[in-house]
């Protein structure tokens, strides 16, 4: 048994663990989802202490460091939690250590994004503001001459959501470097910070460079890492947990494209692929691998906003991959497609190929949701257990998962969720933050999600059995897809 203390309740930190822990042939556990608190509502640290500290014998303790500091991803943006108490809560980790020093503790916590927390209409204009603002002044120091652009966006935001914003900003930072010095105390085993929504340049750059000059310090380079996500990271460091020294093959969408940065990320996408690979134990194979990791290469901008003389043009290039997909299925490769083309949903013009062609039930693994960073540190997770197990049981759980992640990164993220959105306008209310208003939409999401799993589940040779949708924060940005195929 693995003990998980996630980042908050979503899906992708609570139930994606356990889904792959199953498929690798192991079992997790952590708090009851209701316990972790919920979007705004930050989850309690004293009980998450509790449920630390009465936990039976386990194989190893994966954790999070912002929800036992400040109660979650939403909350470690906001200054409730003084830096003081965030640590004093962090010190029971120095404790669990004490009575379990044989057992390995892998930890992750998050350098904030640059945004704010986009949770209502009238927060999305100081969302572009800030993130245009935190990475204005890192250039404003390197361009004089972007001084103007700084000083007339910093007008358009209110002086109390700076004010929480450095204060946020600079509490987080000290808490990460307290963190790098419990890993070369022996705290932990490894730990694995991941740089949350960001550009190129920006405020976390000067950040990154302190905790790395920390790291070298101190010496613990062989245990650190520091790359591009957030919600894959428990994911991660279960795959490194189980050590199983996974070897992939890459082949590219595109070999041009495979330099350049991810939206929402900040360095080129192939080094983010290496550190990933690197932090779950994985490398890379020169010819054949364990896997055939097939990559469709960042496009950068907005999927909905792809001209259609660009999507043309892709979809024609898009053609050879497919046909090296299609051969390495044919040679019994174990393929495994990870989808970054676009941020938040599956590139519909790739998935409407390879559908095209019968073959999305073949895939071994795939992931296309969010952040590049989270599509890849969920597929290569995938990819572990799989290896891991490979059992009848194996295979059935990663068969189901395969069906859940196309039901939900294609056809709820890059289809069904604009439809959503647009009625919950007509309907006069936020798809942001729907304030009890959910369950309509949700029954709406139902419908046409159960068409599309009905369309696709022939590909996997079967028919759709169960299929369950919740938007579980109240809003239209992520949905909880539960699928069973006959």
């Amino acid at each position: 048994m693995i003990a998980l203390l996630p980042l908050d309740d979503r899906p992708c930190n609570t139930r994606f663990p356990q889904e792959i822990a199953a498929i690798g042939g192991d079992q997790l556990c952590h708090p009851s989802r209701a316990t972790l608190g919920r979007f705004n509502a930050p989850a309690d640290p004293t009980t998450l202490q509790t449920w630390l500290e009465k936990l039976p014998e386990v194989e190893a303790l994966i954790v999070s460091v912002d929800v036992l500091a400040y109660g979650g991803l939403v909350a470690s943006r906001k200054t409730a939690t003084s830096l003081e108490t965030a640590l004093s809560r962090l010190e029971t980790l120095k404790t669990w250590r004490e009575k379990h020093p044989n057992t390995p503790i892998y930890a992750f916590n998050v350098l904030m994004r640059l945004a704010i927390t986009m949770d209502s209409d009238a927060a999305v204009p100081h969302y572009y503001n800030v993130m245009r603002y935190a990475r204005l002044i890192d250039e404003a120091a390197r361009e004089p001459e972007k001084a103007a652009e700084l000083a007339e966006v910093k007008a358009q935001i209110p002086p109390e959501i700076l004010t929480e914003y450095h204060g946020a900003r600079a509490r987080n930072h000290a808490v990460n470097l307290e963190m790098i010095e419990f890993l070369a105390r022996g705290v932990f085993d490894y730990l694995l910070v991941t740089q949350e929504d960001c550009t190129e340049f920006g405020l976390h750059r000067s950040e990154q460079a302190e905790l790395l000059e920390r790291v070298e310090k101190l010496g613990v380079q062989d245990r650190f890492a520091l790359h591009p996500g957030a919600d894959e990271a428990a994911l991660t460091l279960l795959a490194r947990h189980w050590k199983t020294e996974i070897s992939f093959q890459i082949h590219w969408s595109d070999e041009a494209r495979k330099r350049d940065i991810a939206v929402f990320e900040d360095v080129p996408y192939e080094d983010a692929l290496r550190s990933h690979i690197a932090a779950m134990g994985g490398q890379i194979a020169e010819n054949e691998g364990d896997f055939a990791l097939f990559v469709n290469a960042p496009v950068g901008g907005s999927q909905k906003f792809e001209e259609s003389d660009a999507k043309a043009a892709r979809q024609s290039d898009l053609g050879a991959f497919c046909d090296a997909i299609e051969a390495a299925l044919s040679r019994n490769e174990r393929v495994a497609l990870c989808d970054v083309a676009f941020p938040n949903g599956a590139d519909e013009t790739l998935l409407s190929l390879l559908q095209g062609r019968g073959i999305l039930g073949q895939l071994a693994v795939f992931g296309g949701w969010n952040t590049a960073g989270n599509t890849t540190g969920t597929v290569l997770a995938q990819c572990a257990a799989l290896f891991r197990a490979g059992d009848a049981a194996s295979q059935a759980f990663n068969r189901q998962f395969v069906f859940e992640r196309l039901v939900d990164d294609w056809g709820y993220q890059s289809r069904v969720r604009a439809n959503l959105e647009a009625e919950a306008r007509a309907q006069g209310f936020s798809p942001i933050s729907m304030n009890g208003q959910a369950p309509g939409i949700e029954r709406l999401a139902h419908q046409q999600l159960s068409e599309f799993a009905r369309e696709i589940a022939p590909q996997f040779g079967a028919r759709v059995a169960e299929l369950q949708v919740s938007l579980p924060w109240g809003r239209t940005f992520e949905a909880e897809v539960g699928a069973k195929l006959s």
